[in-house]
C-alpha cells in the first residue's frame, strides 16, 4: 500500500516536533568544541570574511586551535581535513550573530567564550538554534518519507523515536557545531525527493533537485555521497535513465567544488581525508561498528536495529526502494569500519552513521504498522524499551563525562550505565545539568 503524504491531518507530526523541541531545549549547549571548532573556523571564514582562506582564522583561533587547521608546507596554505559545506547552511545564523554583536546585545561572559571557542556567545548561540531548526526539519522530512509507506501515527512515532534514540539528539544540542544534523537534514531531503519521483508523477525537476541537494550534502560531509548514490538504485532498477542523468547533473554541479578545494589545500584533487589525517586502517572494524559495547550502532542505538528489521517487509513489497537502503547501510559500515578510530573519538554513539536516520525511520514505521495485530503491541513496547535504554545511556554519558575525571571522553555503554545506577545518583545528574546543559547554563556551559 502507498499512502498519500499530503491528505492526513498533521497532528502526529506536530506532536513529534513539539516533543523533539522540548528535548532540545533541555539539552542545548551553545559551545563549539573539538571538531566543531574547525567548522566554526570555516563559518568564520566563509560567512565572515567572504573567502575560503583560513589564514585569518589561524590567527584569530590560535589559542584554541590544536588540530583543526594546520599549515601545509607542500602547498603553502592553511588546510584542514574537515569539510566546509556546513558553513553555507549556517551562514544566516552567523550574520545574525554579527548583527547582535554589533548592536551590543547578548554581551555575556565574552572573555569566557572567546577563551574556549574564539568567538563570543552570539556566534555559538544562533548557530545552535539554526542546528535545532535543521533537526526539526530532519524529523519532519523523515516523517514524510515514512508516510509513503505507513499511516501518520507510526510515521511520527518512528521519526521522533529515532531522533531521540540516536546520536542525532546529542549532536543537535550538546555538540551543535558538528555536521551530523545538517547532513541528516540533507539526506532526508534527498530521500524525500527521490521517493516523490519514484512513487508519484515522474518529474525530472525532482531528480535534478535531489542531485543538487546531494551535492551540497557532499560538501557538508564527504561520505554522505555514498548514501545519496545508493538511494539512486531505485531509479537504476527501474531504468529511469533521464532521472539518473538529471540527478548526476545536479550532483556534479555542486560536488565538483570538493575536488577543487582538495587541490587548493592538499595539492591534489583526489584525497582520502582519513589517509590525510592518518586514520585509514584496513582491514576494517566492521562488526565493531555495529555490535561493539564501545559505540557500536546497534548497542548504543538499538532502535536502528528495529529500523533495519523493518526493511525486510519493504524488500518484499517495494523492490525498487529497498536495495538502496541496504546498500547505503553496507557502504557506511564499510567506510566507518575502515578508520582507526572507528568509534569516532570523543563521541556519543556511532555518530558517523547519524545521517542514516531517515532510512531507519522508514523501517521502524513499517515494523510498527505492518506487524500482525497480535504482535503490533509487542513491537511498540520493544521500541519504547529501546528508546528508554538510549535515553538512559544519554543521561548516563553526560553524567559520566562530567564527573569521571580520568575518562572525560566516555567509556563503554555498560560501564556508563553501571556508573549511573550504582556509583552516582539523580542529585549528581541534576547538578551536571544545572552547570552544563539547558537554558540555565547557556551563559557559562563549562569546558
Amino acid at each position: 500500500m502507498t499512502y498519500s503524504v499530503g491528505r492526513a491531518r498533521p497532528y502526529p507530526l506536530i506532536a513529534a516536533l513539539l516533543a523533539a523541541l522540548l528535548a532540545m531545549m533541555a539539552l542545548n549547549r551553545p559551545l563549539a568544541r573539538g571538531d566543531g571548532l574547525a567548522y566554526l573556523m570555516w563559518l568564520d571564514s566563509i560567512a565572515g570574511d567572504g573567502d575560503m582562506d583560513l589564514g585569518n582564522q589561524a590567527q584569530i583561533f590560535a589559542p584554541v586551535n590544536s588540530y583543526q587547521v594546520y599549515w601545509n608546507e607542500d602547498t603553502g596554505r592553511w588546510a584542514t581535513v574537515f569539510p566546509y559545506g556546513v558553513a553555507v547552511m549556517l551562514a544566516p545564523a552567523y550574520w545574525l550573530a554579527q548583527l547582535v554583536e554589533r548592536l551590543g546585545w547578548l554581551d555575556v561572559n565574552s572573555a569566557y567564550f572567546v577563551s574556549l571557542q574564539g568567538r563570543p556567545l552570539p556566534y555559538s548561540l544562533f548557530v545552535m538554534f539554526a542546528v535545532n531548526l535543521y533537526a526539526l526539519g530532519a524529523v519532519a522530512l523523515s516523517y514524510l518519507c515514512a508516510r509513503f509507506f505507513v499511516s501518520p501515527k507510526p510515521a511520527a512515532a518512528a521519526a521522533l523515536f529515532l531522533f531521540l534514540g540516536t546520536p542525532a539528539l546529542y549532536y543537535a544540542t550538546i555538540e551543535p557545531f558538528y555536521v551530523h544534523v545538517p547532513a541528516t537534514f540533507l539526506v532526508a531531503l534527498v530521500f524525500y525527493l527521490l521517493l516523490r519521483y519514484e512513487q508519484g508523477r515522474p518529474n525530472l525537476v525532482l531528480a535534478l533537485g535531489a542531485g543538487l541537494v546531494a551535492g551540497l550534502a557532499t560538501l557538508v560531509r564527504w561520505q554522505v555521497a555514498l548514501t545519496a548514490w545508493a538511494l539512486l538504485l531505485g531509479l537504476l532498477l527501474q531504468r529511469r535513465w533521464l532521472a539518473i542523468g538529471a540527478f548526476a547533473v545536479g550532483f556534479w554541479a555542486v560536488a565538483w567544488h570538493v575536488f577543487y578545494t582538495w587541490q587548493w589545500m592538499f595539492g591534489r584533487p583526489l584525497v582520502v581525508s582519513a589517509t590525510e589525517s592518518g586514520f585509514l586502517s584496513l582491514p576494517g572494524h566492521f562488526l565493531h561498528v555495529l555490535f561493539s559495547d564501545g559505540r557500536g550502532l546497534f548497542v548504543w542505538s538499538p532502535l536502528t536495529a528495529l529500523g533495519v528489521a523493518g526493511w525486510v517487509s519493504l524488500t518484499r513489497q517495494r523492490r525498487w526502494v529497498a536495495p538502496g537502503l541496504w546498500v547505503a547501510m553496507l557502504l557506511q559500515v564499510i567506510i566507518n569500519g575502515a578508520v582507526i578510530d572507528w568509534w569516532g573519538g570523543w563521541s556519543f554513539g556511532m555518530r558517523r552513521m547519524t545521517e542514516l536516520m531517515p532510512l531507519f525511520v522508514v523501517g521502524l514505521g513499517l515494523l510498527l504498522e505492518r506487524a500482525g495485530r497480535r504482535r503490533r503491541g509487542a513491537w511498540w513496547a520493544l521500541a519504547g524499551l529501546c528508546l528508554g535504554f538510549s535515553l538512559l545511556l544519554l543521561l548516563s554519558h553526560l553524567n559520566f563525562i562530567n564527573t569521571v575525571a580520568e575518562r572525560p571522553q566516555g567509556d563503554r555503554a555498560s560501564v556508563e550505565i553501571r556508573y549511573q545506577l550504582t556509583q552516582s545518583n539523580l542529585d549528581v545528574l541534576r547538578q551536571v545539568f544545572r552547570e552544563h546543559y539547558g537554558p540555565w547554563a547557556w551563559s557559562r556551559p563549562g569546558p
